[in-house]
Formats: C-alpha cells, sequence, structure tokens
C-alpha cells in the first residue's frame, strides 16, 4: 500500500505507553494519525512496571486512572545487598501494574479518539517521511518513533557512552505466581537487590502476581534462564522470594545492548522525525522512571507538534526535563553494579533508613507547571 503525504497527518511507529499516548492526544486534536504496532495481539514487553507520581499524573492529564487497570499501590522501597537489608517510605505513593494490561488499555483509547491502529504490521525502515512496513510502504508528513529498546534501520540511536566503554547488560523479566505468604512478606515494596553482575528489581503488579526484572552484565551470564535462576537462588532472600513461586510466561522477556544513559541531542534530529520513550532518552532501570519518561515524552511531543514546532525545539525541551534525572539514575547504576558499593551502601543507610526515601526523591523527574 502507498499512501500520498497527508498535510498533518503523523505516523506513530510504535504502540507501547510513549506511542500510544502520543497518538491518544493527536487523535485528541483533530490530526490523523495511524499508529503502527507490530505484535497482533497483547504481549508482554520487558519492564519493571512501575508507575511514579510524575506518570501516574501525566496518565490522569490524559483522562486515563490506571487505578482501573488493577493496579497496585508501591509505597516503600527495599534495598537487600548480601544479608544487609534497608527499607524506608517511598515520597510518594507508586503503582504496579502490567505493562500487557496498561498498553492494551492505552491502544483502546487511541484508537476510540480517532487514530488509526494497524495492528500485526511490523515497521521495517524509515527513509525521509516514508515508512517501510511488512505490509508495504506508508507516507506521512510527521513521524513519531516510539518503538522502545528497539532500533529500526534508518533511525538508529548514537551510542550513550564512548566506545569500549560501555557495560553490556541482559535484561530479563518473568511474572510469578505468589503464595499469600509471599505476597505478604514482599508487601507495597519494590525491592532492589543487588548481586554479583548486576541487580533485580522486584514488585507485586496485580494479585499474587510479582514482576522479576535482572539487568545482568554479559560476562556473568551462565548461558540459560534455569541457570541464571539457580545462581541468583544462592542469595538467601532470591530463594525465599521463588521458593513455591510459578513462572507465568513460557520464557522470560529479554533485551540486550541497550545504551543506558543515552539522551537525544537536538544535533542528531532529523527533519519531521520525532524520537519518544526510550529512543529518547534510556534511564537506568533501578530509578524506576522509564514509563514516567515516555509519558513525559508523548506530551511534549505532541504538544511541540500541534505548536508548529520541529523535532530540535521538541528535543530541548524533553533534555530540560529528563537530562538531570538520568544523570542521577546513571551514578546509582554504576554504584548498585559494583557489589562492594552496593554492600556498603546498604551498610550505611542501615544507619540512616530515611535517606532512602531522601535518594528517591532525588531521581524523580520534574514536575512540569
Amino acid at each position: 500500500m502507498v499512501g500520498s503525504v497527508a498535510a498533518g497527518s503523523a505516523a506513530v511507529l510504535g504502540g507501547g505507553p510513549a506511542g500510544a499516548s502520543a497518538a491518544l492526544l493527536l487523535a485528541r486534536a483533530g490530526r490523523d494519525v495511524h499508529l503502527f504496532e507490530r505484535q497482533e495481539g497483547p504481549h508482554h514487553k520487558i519492564c519493571g512496571e512501575f508507575l511514579s507520581v510524575e506518570a501516574q499524573r501525566d496518565l490522569r492529564a490524559m483522562a486515563f486512572e490506571p487505578l482501573r487497570l488493577g493496579a497496585v499501590a508501591i509505597d516503600r522501597v527495599r534495598i537487600v545487598s548480601g544479608s544487609a537489608t534497608v527499607e524506608a517510605r517511598l515520597p510518594l505513593t507508586g503503582l504496579g501494574v502490567s505493562r500487557l494490561v496498561m498498553d492494551e488499555a492505552l491502544l483502546e483509547a487511541a484508537q476510540a479518539a480517532g487514530a488509526h491502529l494497524r495492528r500485526g504490521e511490523k515497521v521495517l525502515s524509515i527513509d525521509d517521511c516514508a515508512v517501510h512496513t511488512t505490509k508495504g510502504r506508508f507516507e506521512a508528513e510527521t513521524l513519531l518513533l516510539a518503538t522502545g529498546k528497539h532500533d529500526l534501520r534508518g533511525a538508529r540511536r548514537p551510542s550513550a557512552e564512548r566506545p569500549g566503554r560501555r557495560a553490556d547488560y541482559l535484561g530479563f523479566k518473568m511474572h510469578w505466581r505468589i503464595s499469600a505468604g509471599q505476597e505478604a512478606a514482599l508487601g507495597n515494596a519494590v525491592e532492589l537487590v543487588a548481586c554479583d553482575h548486576g541487580y533485580l528489581g522486584l514488585q507485586r503488579v496485580a494479585p499474587r502476581v510479582m514482576n522479576f526484572c535482572a539487568l545482568i552484565r554479559r560476562d556473568g551470564f551462565t548461558g540459560s534462564w534455569p541457570a541464571l535462576l539457580a545462581e541468583l537462588a544462592r542469595q538467601d532472600h532470591i530463594a525465599r522470594r521463588l521458593d513455591g513461586a510459578t513462572e507465568l510466561f513460557a520464557r522470560p522477556c529479554t533485551v540486550a545492548g541497550l545504551p543506558y544513559g543515552q539522551v537525544q541531542r537536538p544535533a542528531d534530529d532529523r527533519a519531521g522525525l520525532f524520537r519518544l520513550g526510550d529512543q529518547a532518552a534510556l534511564t537506568a532501570p533501578l530509578t524506576g522512571d522509564g514509563m514516567a519518561i515516555a509519558l513525559r515524552s508523548a506530551a511534549l511531543a505532541a504538544e511541540s507538534l500541534l505548536a508548529g514546532m520541529g523535532p530540535a525545539d521538541y528535543t530541548r525541551r524533553l533534555r530540560r526535563e529528563v537530562g538531570a534525572q538520568v544523570r542521577k539514575a546513571m551514578l546509582l547504576h554504576r554504584l548498585a553494579s559494583l557489589p562492594l558499593t552496593a554492600r556498603l551502601a546498604a551498610g550505611l543507610l542501615g544507619f540512616c533508613p530515611p535517606l532512602l526515601g531522601r535518594m528517591a526523591a532525588v531521581t524523580r523527574l520534574q514536575t512540569t507547571p
């Protein structure tokens, strides 16, 4: 299929929180929007599934209520390193919510607002304002790239760090059915657990369902998911969390080689292309701000586009909003990735647990006026 370029038309590539939200906002403003989602139906994506208060605020600004999706309140943070455990109350209550549930709800909302949802149509590449998909070629005046952690031919991201200095991480995600006792033990906390080659994030995302995410350096990966679990379960804390739990996916969601710390620069922009979400800024996972950045980028991109601004103006605005958060998150990421440093930090925080809550507040996104 070949489409002619219509004035004001937009193609949104990717149906995650950033893409679906941008499509929703543009469709509500009367724009002709085509939203491409490569998967035919609901599916899980690798993500910590934590909605910060900033993310909740941006969702509600779109008249979208996350509590209706069965979200679980997360009001505490728990740091575990070896035998040391430190817990503190979060400055504001977050939410744990399944990406499968939330993404589907946002896609339905965008379609109801008038966006043309094109499911099962995988985008292969882009050039100028042409989108090449598994079903043909489509042209639009503006492209919004929201393919998440996956790069696209014709619009690859620049590396976040100098060649040879970026640690290569593997990401894993699994949902587990847990017992009532395990649910009570995990409670309304998000847990960050240090391990020899990275760190884990655990939290509830639904009644009796625990999201288990691991970020592991490639040189610490033992070659298979069962072997990695066996290695991690040598820690008493992880062994207790997984004891008797049941995996809910046939296989874990995985991702590799991500440029953590990247924030798009205006000089890297190309005409007619707005980068959203992880394509615009890829923060360290441990701060739980990935979805907040995705939603903020969608709101800023839609607002900028409707105001007649180009990608460079939008990118400058986004960098002002998220740049500081990403820098602070990457500092914590590097510290958490060093086992000795993580143990020392947990020990020191044990003398003053409220400091942990203040640290969590420091890494939050700036609140828009």
